[in-house]
């Protein structure tokens, strides 16, 4: 293109009453049925579980009733040391998880209705996926 070109832009139409576009007279009556806060709180939680091991690590320990040594969580765990604690940190954050020290040693548990918030979620949209 020559230096005394003009680059030309062609102006974009505005679309009344097509997807995507604004449609006359009618407001727009649509809005979240989850709160903001509900929101980020559950993607928080999603996210923790969002892992491969973070869910086997969670799977491990609901299938063991009272606490496991990090021990044998780690020898469960072709990782790095500093990876599982990485992961059993995440999941600790998130709620999923906690743990008590006994000597040098934590133990880790599942905490008991930690899973909950997800649960519901996933009620609410199949009641809303059956009501269709």
């Amino acid at each position: 293109m020559a230096p005394s070109e003009a680059l030309q832009v062609k102006p974009r139409k505005r679309r009344v009453g097509k997807v995507g576009g604004d449609s006359v007279g009618s407001p727009l009556t649509v809005s979240p049925s989850m709160r903001a806060e509900e929101a980020t709180d559950l993607a928080g939680l999603l996210h923790a579980l969002a892992d491969p091991t973070r869910l086997q690590m969670v799977s491990l320990l609901a299938e063991h009733p009272g606490e496991v040594c990090v021990c044998d969580i780690t020898a469960s765990f072709d990782l790095d040391q500093s990876t599982i604690s990485h992961h059993l940190r995440l999941l600790r954050e998130a709620g999923v998880i906690d743990c008590v020290r006994h000597g040098v040693w934590a133990y880790y548990f599942f905490r008991a209705g930690a899973l909950e918030p997800v649960k519901q979620l996933l009620k609410r949209l199949e009641r809303l996926e059956t009501a269709r």
